[in-house]
């Protein structure tokens, strides 16, 4: 009786390796919010929203990767904490959009050059050109999981 596929080595599986990455960088960075009084989540929407203003909901959990209902407590959280705002869209009165207000968009500022560092520890060992593959790697990866989602 064969109990266990030889074939797949957890420690070569690259959606193992993402994740367990992406936590060790997303739990140390966490911790560096915590004077922010910002979680990882709260910020990922924060920095999202200055990269890109002004998205509806739909918009910002595609692109930061949560669902509507985990983000939506999240932007209630941000609007309380005076980081966020909802605002009417021009054009359908029904959509909102959601924007960093100006404590926001300060309290980001701030924690850009952090996020830097970070990245910059973790890629410390990798040539520009490393880094620049890897960043399209990543990206193309993303998109080739479409279908998955």
């Amino acid at each position: 009786m064969k109990t266990l596929d030889t074939e797949h080595d957890l420690e070569k599986a690259i959606p193992f390796l993402l994740a367990r990455a992406g936590a060790r960088m997303g739990n140390a960075f966490a911790k560096a919010l915590k004077p922010f009084g910002i979680s990882l989540s709260e910020w990922r929407v924060c920095a999202s929203l200055r990269h890109s203003p002004n998205q509806a909901l739909s918009e910002l959990a595609a692109h930061i990767a949560t669902d509507l209902s985990a983000l939506s407590r999240i932007v209630d959280r941000l609007v309380v904490l005076g980081l966020v705002v909802r605002e009417k869209c021009d054009t359908d009165g029904r959509s909102v959009r959601i924007a960093l207000s100006p404590a926001g968009q300060a309290l980001a500022r701030e924690i850009v050059p952090l996020a830097q560092h970070y990245e910059a520890v973790a890629l410390s060992d990798f040539s520009a050109a490393e880094v620049k593959v890897l960043r399209s790697m990543l990206l193309r990866l993303y998109r080739n999981a479409t279908p998955l989602a």
